[in-house]
């Protein structure tokens, strides 16, 4: 009987919201770079976007360009503003929200794109970015007709590691001599490094190209663009800014992310843990080919069918490590 009494008031107490509690919840998003970059943080935008239109009265802030030297303070400012959840889009708030999360018992940190989790209020949603990049590399191993193709990443932290060598593997699964060139740019913005780089590629050969981190991305873009080579995108499907150009996109849902940190919020699920997100989970994807349809045969897109069905099942012995 007792114990009967105490699972009882254990479940008065425990923080399940309903729909219209959930529609108060104050919900911040920092971003570490803009909302228009095309990719990363673009991705997350579009993801606190769904979850606005999930439960319409969500009071959502958006902070971007946010620093390393300002991601504490801002984390902080939030959580001293009476948000309920702070999402750090980024590895980089990863150490700033353990530094800080028991100070705000009454706000979730939820870093997206890290390993992180602490009691009681610290929890992390990373995808198989290994996974994607696998994906990307095979679809530009069979989009490619100089059997040369190339990958320029930001800066060599785990998911950009991740993706890249995802793609290499992915590209030599369906071609094992087809050369992969990769650059780093050591830079999240620096647009023309990007640009730098990638033409530098496609002199060299490479008539199919991938990048991945923030605004770097749109320097892949521009030279692919004015080069006549093929892109594919990562994270946010921006195939709209270069419809002649993207073939695909390599897919971060990031809206899965957030939805689901929110979902887990509001009926007391959340956990003190990394939730990582893979195909089976919908936490990475494969966007529509769209103009390039007719570039890939029927025989090439089963290809894909089957590296992703068997990334599903777990069949496939060379993906990426984790890191």
């Amino acid at each position: 009987m007792l114990r009967s009494i105490m699972v009882a008031m254990c479940l008065l107490v425990m923080p399940v919201l309903s729909h219209a509690q959930a529609d108060k919840l104050k919900v911040a998003l920092v971003l570490p770079g803009s909302v228009t970059d095309g990719t990363f943080n673009s991705a997350a935008a579009e993801g606190i976007k769904k979850a606005q239109e999930k439960y319409p009265n969500l009071q959502v802030s958006i902070r971007e360009n946010t620093q390393v030297a300002e991601a504490q303070e801002a984390l902080s400012a939030y959580a001293r503003d009476g948000y309920d959840i702070v999402i750090g889009h980024g590895f980089q708030f990863a150490d700033p929200a353990k530094r800080i999360h028991k100070r705000f018992p009454d706000t979730w940190f939820i870093i997206n794109t890290a390993k992180v989790a602490e009691a009681p209020n610290l929890a992390s949603f990373d995808n198989r970015w290994g996974d994607a990049g696998y994906i990307a590399g095979a679809v530009a191993a069979l989009l490619t007709e100089s059997g040369k193709i190339g990958n320029i990443p930001a800066i060599p932290v785990p998911t950009i590691q991740e993706y890249d060598d995802g793609f290499k593997r992915g590209a030599q699964r369906i071609n094992p001599d087809i050369e992969v060139m990769s650059a780093y740019v050591g830079s999240f913005s620096d647009i023309a490094k990007a640009k730098e780089i990638t033409a530098s590629m496609i002199n060299s050969g490479a008539d199919v190209v991938s990048a991945i981190g923030n605004e770097n991305v749109m320097g892949t873009l521009q030279a692919a663009k004015e080069k006549g080579v093929v892109m594919i995108g990562t994270a946010f499907d921006s195939a709209a800014l270069a419809p002649d150009t993207i073939a695909t996109t390599a897919l971060i849902n990031f809206d899965v992310n957030i939805d689901m940190a929110i979902g887990k919020v509001i009926d007391g699920t959340i956990e003190p843990k990394n939730y990582l997100l893979g195909l089976n989970e919908n936490g990475i994807g494969l966007a529509p080919y769209r103009k390039f349809e007719d570039k890939l045969s029927a025989e090439d897109k089963a290809k894909i069918k089957e590296i992703m069905d068997g990334i599903r099942a777990g069949t496939i012995d060379d993906l990426p490590e984790i890191r």
